[in-house]
């Protein structure tokens, strides 16, 4: 094999074009501890890249045991090109890519530990335990209907919060309620995957919602968390939490009920990768738009 089919190979593998689910977070953190007048270029760039490592080391080890179970669901024909199902890397190599970016993780997190202080402990064991347990046992959190929550969690609160803490060693609800649109559509994101993947859960055993209450009450649920993404930027504007600029955040409606409307069509296949593709793009569109809207804030002085 090539050094460029290597490269091309592990791309997949690690899920690349995913891990901007976790940048853009890091990136919106960084973008709000900014604005705060706060800001420490090495201490972002390190957390940011930890933040990654750790997001890529969580998607190697879930790839791992969905193999090992043989719950792989749409992956192969519909979205996920997996070198694991066309036999390109092997499980001992993935497990090897997952023991790397932990080992960046790691030294990032100590680093920042002696930096920033014990806090950092806190959100570093939230986010290992996700890592480690979101698919695999004994804990499996995915198969226990606690993956879509787990998600909300690791892609929302806990990177921007956690970004903005770091740099700014200060609590405010600014970063938290500007997580929550982030965290709900990245949340999203598995929770349209799992609607798809129904059938294939059910004969692994994989308790995610749509399982658990059915898939045309996990579309209302869909609709519902939705809205509440949405609903959050106007709220925190009208509290003086959030900058006025940031209601440009809810320009991709149109793309959430996109989502909304391509993932009511479940029974149909053929939706999934454009229903998958609109939920990520809402996840990722809504974020930049956030991070550009605290860009103009800061030059403009208007909060």
């Amino acid at each position: 094999m090539s050094i460029k089919e290597t490269i091309t190979v592990w791309f997949k593998a690690a899920r690349a074009p995913f891990l901007v689910v976790s940048i853009i977070p890091a990136l919106l953190g960084g973008a709000i501890a900014y604005h705060y007048g706060m800001f420490n270029w090495l201490q972002f760039v390190l957390v940011t890249i930890g933040i990654v490592s750790a997001h890529s080391a969580a998607d190697f080890i879930d790839d791992y045991f969905d193999f090992k179970n043989g719950n792989l669901g749409n992956k192969e024909q519909q979205f996920h090109d997996s070198p694991l199902i066309h036999g390109e890397v092997t499980l001992k190599q993935v497990m090897a890519a997952t023991i790397i970016c932990l080992a960046i993780s790691v030294g990032i997190g100590i680093y920042l530990l002696l930096e920033v202080g014990t806090p950092v402990i806190y959100l570093a064991l939230a986010g290992a335990f996700i890592v480690f347990f979101y698919t695999s046992p004994p804990i499996r959190l995915n198969y226990r209907g606690l993956g879509e929550t787990a998600l909300f969690f690791a892609f929302g609160p806990m990177i921007v919060f956690g970004v903005f803490f770091v740099l700014t060693k200060h609590f405010s609800m600014e970063p938290l309620l500007a997580s929550i649109p982030l965290g709900i559509f990245t949340m999203n994101v598995g929770i349209v995957s799992n609607i798809f993947d129904y059938e294939d859960d059910v004969k692994s055993g994989k308790k995610c919602m749509p399982v658990r209450i059915g898939q045309p009450n996990t579309w209302k649920v869909l609709m519902i968390v939705s809205m509440a993404g949405f609903l959050v930027i106007p709220l925190a504007v009208i509290l003086h939490i959030m900058p006025l600029w940031t209601l440009i955040g809810i320009l991709t409606i149109p793309l959430g009920l996109g989502v909304l409307k391509s993932t009511k069509n479940f029974r149909d296949v053929s939706f999934y990768t454009g229903a998958m593709s609109k939920a990520i793009a809402l996840s990722s569109v809504t974020g930049i738009l956030l991070i550009v809207a605290y860009t103009i804030s800061i030059f403009s002085q208007v909060k």
